[in-house]
């Protein structure tokens, strides 16, 4: 399961969890696919992301722990350690990584 922003959600993916408003009335069950009219509709309805099972192209992927995620971006950064602005940029990233690991946990 992941949460995707629906700006980058696809038709095809199948929804993990259901969508409901915000007072807890449900929208969409579980189980359904996403198509372009239905990502339309829950961006109208003001809906930023929702959880879809394994998105196209992750079958088989290994999931990456925070720390091995973390491994990899300083290995990227590992020639440019010197420059402040880059090592900002690097623990911009770390911080996204970070809190992206905790909604998906």
């Amino acid at each position: 399961m992941k949460r995707v922003p629906l700006a980058e959600a696809t038709p095809g993916m199948i929804l993990a969890k259901p969508v409901a408003s915000l007072a807890g009335q449900l929208i969409v069950p579980s189980g359904r696919s996403l198509d372009v009219s239905l990502i339309a509709s829950l961006l109208d309805l003001g809906l930023t992301s929702v959880h879809v099972e394994n998105c196209p192209g992750e079958e088989g992927e290994p999931v990456k722990s925070v720390t091995e995620l973390e491994q990899a971006l300083d290995h990227r950064f590992r020639r440019v350690a010197d420059d402040p602005d880059l090592a900002r940029m690097r623990e911009t990233i770390r911080r996204h990584l970070r809190a992206l690991h905790r909604t998906t946990a």
